[in-house]
């Protein structure tokens, strides 16, 4: 009877090859509740959740016609995001888990 050799190779939980990025994205004044609410539905309606892993808003007034996307790649999210109401710019370099964490209140 043979004996399972032990495997030694565990798999490896590198997340380099799918890192995901936050990215600001201004929207038009006052608008902010809308454009997430489209945004929520056409994460559903063309299921984005692989390319779009999160949306968060800050809830500093400082922020209040910011939302912040969490994206595995930006020119696709990109593309999904500029066809939305109330969308005005992204910034193409990523934020700094610092300044994520900075937005969103954390201490």
């Amino acid at each position: 009877m043979q004996t399972p050799k032990s495997e030694q190779t565990q798999p490896q939980v590198k997340e380099t090859a799918k890192q995901d990025n936050w990215y600001l994205v201004n929207v038009s004044s006052k608008k902010r509740d809308v454009f997430y609410r489209y945004l929520d539905i056409a994460i559903t309606q063309y299921k984005l959740q692989d390319l779009i892993v999160k949306v968060e808003v800050p809830q500093d007034s400082v922020y209040e016609d910011v939302v912040l996307v969490n994206l595995r790649n930006y020119q696709q999210g990109y593309s999904h995001l500029k066809k939305l109401p109330h969308f005005q710019t992204m910034e193409r370099r990523p934020l700094t888990s610092q300044q994520v964490s900075r937005m969103l209140g954390a201490k």
